[in-house]
């Protein structure tokens, strides 16, 4: 090596994020996560595995519907909170001492849709953009009263949601929202609605949220509180309204980090939207929503939250896209950045629906009728290879030419397991933004006992706009935290 090479550092954590033009950006994070480190860390940001799949079994008689699932304690015998979704056509309460207990059966033209869910004190409900259903722990059923929408002519209840002691639905054909009786949904009336006046958009979807009722619709978002109004308890915050519609109603999802969901405006346009409070923010930049514009149908979208080890995820699945069927977009809402998740053909992540039973991510499959959870001590996606990929941005010195003599890649060594007892760390580079690239050159990351391999590759070339891709198949538990070059910069 030259005795004028300088050691510089190579900003190799980051998000996804690729640009119509590859060469101003061309990032991509995929089955990572980035976690912010507290104060006194080595660094203060670095990627992370994300989480294994855990398979633990069939469930219903088809994929995950709900995107998320309830936990309540309705059911007589239960020794603790259950956790119910709707799996295929059966409502399933999945337990932590019998195993798994079907509940109902639905029927009717819903049965492929997207189920809504929501938890009363004495009712468990869900919609199915055709159909209401109820269970009180006891009896499961279709909701008959002639009031529900759909129920005596056309209507189309896609959200269900719970405030403030009413079970409440949107009509997606109307810019109507109907509540129940108290703590009951299996009784309406169909006096008990109302109306999202401010613009005549339908009310597409419907999400409650620090007791605030949000109907969402393809122009605007406007926010009802209750009021104590014996004649319909619901009336609108005027000032909360927001000017952005929603383009695909099955990617609202709600916690207490906010509202998501794909959005579009009047005048066009795909991003992604949070609503937290009474105020609402883009969080999708420009390399993201050049990805959603090439969607052949971005209203099929569908997302739902989790959060796991004090970090919360909006996760959506789209597709098809440009030479995949389906992605799964995760939005970082912690680090406030995008990533991807997949599985090991390229397709999109596993998971379809999530829930919560004792302390566990419980996840549902969007591709069967099974189960799993998710487990950050796992490495592995139902018994496939995880594939963790890292592309970095463009590195460059003003456009000069660049001689790259090693790149150090500084890792937590000795990973090795009895599964991948020595892992690889595959990398290559690209002197055109990815265009083309070079041959995989592979390190050892270190088997058990080595904490001080160092992960080294040298003579790397040269090259005006160089970006570095990462690659991990193994099953162990990867932390990058950051890279270093040793470089010598050309005078021209």
């Amino acid at each position: 090596m030259p005795a004028k090479a300088q050691r510089i550092q190579i900003p190799i954590v980051g998000g996804q994020a690729v640009s119509r033009s590859v060469v101003v950006n061309n990032q991509a994070t995929i089955n990572f996560i980035q976690a912010i480190k507290g104060q006194g860390a080595k660094a203060p940001i670095v990627l992370e595995t994300a989480p294994g799949y855990v398979d633990m079994g069939p469930a219903g008689d088809g994929p995950i519907r709900s995107g998320l699932m309830v936990n309540s304690k309705i059911r007589p015998a239960a020794v603790k909170g259950e956790l119910y979704g709707v799996y295929g056509t059966k409502l399933i309460a999945q337990t932590t001492n019998i195993g798994n207990l079907t509940i109902g059966t639905t029927t009717g033209l819903g049965n492929g849709n997207r189920v809504r869910m929501a938890r009363g004190r004495q009712y468990i409900a869900f919609v199915d953009g055709v159909n209401g259903w109820t269970y009180d722990g006891t009896t499961f059923a279709q909701i008959t009263d002639l009031d529900f929408p759909g129920q005596f002519g056309p209507g189309a209840p896609t959200f269900m949601t719970y405030l403030d002691g009413f079970f409440i639905v949107n009509d997606a054909l109307t810019d109507n929202f109907f509540i129940s009786a108290v703590e009951d949904p299996t009784t309406w009336n169909a006096l008990d609605f109302d109306a999202a006046s401010v613009s005549p958009d339908n009310s597409l979807a419907m999400a409650s949220q620090v007791s605030l009722l949000w109907i969402i619709g393809d122009e605007t978002a406007q926010a009802y509180y209750n009021s104590g109004n014996p004649d319909f308890p619901y009336d609108i915050v005027l000032n909360a309204t927001q000017e952005v519609g929603i383009l695909a109603p099955q990617s609202l999802a709600d916690s207490d980090d906010g509202i998501f969901y794909l959005a579009t405006t009047p005048e066009g346009g795909r991003f992604v939207y949070q609503i937290q409070g009474q105020a609402g923010r883009v969080i999708t930049q420009d390399e993201q929503e050049n990805f959603l514009n090439t969607l052949d149908d971005p209203a099929d979208a569908y997302g739902f939250i989790y959060k796991q080890a004090g970090k919360s995820f909006y996760c959506l699945q789209v597709g098809p896209s440009p030479g995949k069927t389906t992605s799964t977009l995760i939005y970082n809402i912690k680090a406030n950045t995008w990533e991807t998740r997949e599985l090991q053909d390229g397709s999109a992540w596993r998971v379809g629906g999530i829930g919560i039973l004792d302390n566990d991510n419980i996840a549902g499959s969007r591709l069967q009728g099974r189960f799993g959870t998710l487990d950050l001590n796992e490495y592995q996606d139902a018994g496939q290879e995880i594939i963790r990929t890292r592309r970095t941005q463009v590195f460059h010195v003003m456009n000069k030419s660049i001689d790259f003599w090693s790149l150090i890649i500084d890792i937590q060594g000795g990973i090795g397991n009895a599964i991948a007892p020595n892992p690889i760390l595959k990398m290559r580079y690209s002197n055109d933004a990815g265009q083309t690239w070079s041959g995989w050159l592979q390190e050892e990351c270190g088997g058990v006992g080595q904490y001080f391999r160092r992960v080294v590759y040298d003579q790397l070339g040269s090259g005006r706009n160089r970006l570095f891709e990462l690659q991990l198949s193994d099953a162990v538990n990867l932390t990058i935290i950051a890279a270093y070059a040793e470089i010598t910069v050309d005078a021209d």
